[in-house]
């Protein structure tokens, strides 16, 4: 024990300090603290308790699960960009992993049927999924194969709905959540009204002790349904600030632990589901989210925006020359250089191989395409290293549409940059082309 000459703090356990208040107190005060030592403690505690093991033992294993998708299909994407065959063995072992997140789900959320149903549904999804993602990884040349590209769209579209439905099932532990929140405070009220009756019976000292005995377990206690509140709502950052060396402590510390765990799992999660893995830059379908919510305040405020599309000239004879090692070296090194050239206010996207989106917000089609030459230059410029102290020299064509120039949504837009970019490969490469109608015609 330590002891401070302005009072007493002892570091022990909530037992201990609940001996040494009702030694202080008359028989009334003995009386009220053994109901509060019997009954109050435990119907506070017990409930954050419960709140803290629903995250922790559910909701955690569907957060893994999400990961344990995503994880999986990653190798397929990459099968199509570089078409290694070790992609397959990488699949194979994702796959066994995602096996055991179900599991491991199903274990969990064995009980309540609108989750089995989401469990089930996310079970089809992955099945699904399963079998397109081997069909595409048999596919003995993926690189540039429309079918296996077309097979991709569907594989990824099954992933998404399987992780929607595991998204279902966190939506129903967070309501389970509320409620036990809800039954927590529902409880401690019931125990302070029962404790105020035992302590009004008590004499004026006792009442004293008694209420300076419940502030020091209530306080950290509404300090700890505080912080269920914010985790409930979402906010995954939020931390109990104080020191106990008791059970309340312990409880406390769980909570952090546990918080901690859920936000660095969101993150990551967060991560693999709006970056492209191997480049850096954003994916193909966060491209489609930062397109759509562009177009969306372009159209609200009558400003234009513009979508330029770059492909790497002759990227194949790259990785048949130096490897599919070079192959993505080259593509980090350009995602790099892109980022470094391109506005601040423009996102930059990995679209699908050698091929990459970049959103201009705020650009009419003449400053689009000036941007457009800027980039293309640049990247002409640019050494590229190959590996072995082998450096190469790469250009890049380039195809510009705009809204609402060219295209009244987005499907549209997407498709101009891509017939003004299919131009500039047919007329030699290297260059840039706006888009105009007349390309429709050439377009493949």
């Amino acid at each position: 024990m330590a002891l401070d000459m302005r009072g007493l703090t002892f570091r022990e356990s909530l037992h201990t300090r609940f001996v040494l208040g009702l030694g202080a107190v008359l028989l009334p005060f003995l009386v009220a603290m053994g109901i509060g030592y019997a009954y109050l403690l435990p119907a506070l505690v017990s409930p954050l308790d419960n709140i803290v093991r629903v995250f922790a033992e559910q909701q955690a294993p569907a957060m893994q699960l999400q990961t344990a998708l995503l994880q999986a299909a990653m190798p397929v994407n990459d099968y199509l960009i570089n078409g290694q065959e070790d992609e397959q063995e990488l699949f194979a072992r994702l796959r066994q992993k995602v096996d055991r997140a179900f599991q491991a789900v199903q274990q969990a959320h064995s009980t309540p049927d609108d989750v089995h149903l989401e469990l089930t549904s996310a079970r089809e999804q992955w099945g699904l999924a399963l079998r397109l993602g081997e069909k595409i990884l048999r596919v003995p040349d993926p690189i540039g194969n429309a079918d296996a590209a077309q097979e991709m769209k569907r594989f990824d579209a099954h992933i998404d709905q399987a992780v929607t439905s595991l998204e279902e099932v966190q939506y129903h532990f967070r309501q389970v959540i509320d409620a036990s929140r809800a039954q927590a405070i529902r409880t401690r009220m019931a125990t302070l009204w029962a404790s105020f009756a035992v302590f009004g019976a008590a004499i004026a000292v006792s009442l004293f002790a008694a209420l300076a005995l419940a502030r020091s377990v209530t306080n950290p206690v509404d300090v700890l349904q505080r912080g269920v509140k914010q985790l409930a709502a979402g906010k995954l950052s939020h931390r109990i600030d104080f020191q106990r060396h008791d059970e309340l402590g312990e409880l406390a510390a769980a909570f952090n632990a546990m918080a901690s765990a859920l936000e660095k799992n969101q993150a990551e999660l967060t991560e693999l589901a709006t970056l492209d893995g191997l480049t850096g830059l954003y994916n193909h379908r966060t491209f489609y989210v930062l397109l759509r919510g562009e177009l969306a305040r372009a159209q609200r405020f009558n400003r234009p925006v513009s979508l330029l599309l770059l492909d790497i000239d002759h990227f194949k004879s790259v990785n048949d020359t130096y490897g599919h090692q070079a192959g993505d070296a080259v593509l980090k090194d350009l995602g790099a250089l892109l980022g470094r050239e391109a506005r601040e206010i423009d996102r930059i996207c990995r679209y699908g191989g050698e091929e990459i989106t970049i959103i201009l917000p705020e650009t009419d089609i003449d400053a689009a395409a000036g941007i457009a030459e800027r980039l293309r230059a640049s990247v002409q410029a640019h050494t590229f290293a190959a590996g072995n102290g082998a450096s190469l020299h790469l250009t890049v064509s380039i195809g510009a549409a705009s809204w609402p120039l060219h295209a009244s949504n987005i499907q549209g837009l997407v498709s101009e940059a891509d017939a003004a970019m299919y131009a500039a490969k047919q007329a030699g490469r290297n260059r840039v082309v706006r888009y105009d109608p007349a390309l429709d015609a050439q377009a493949p």
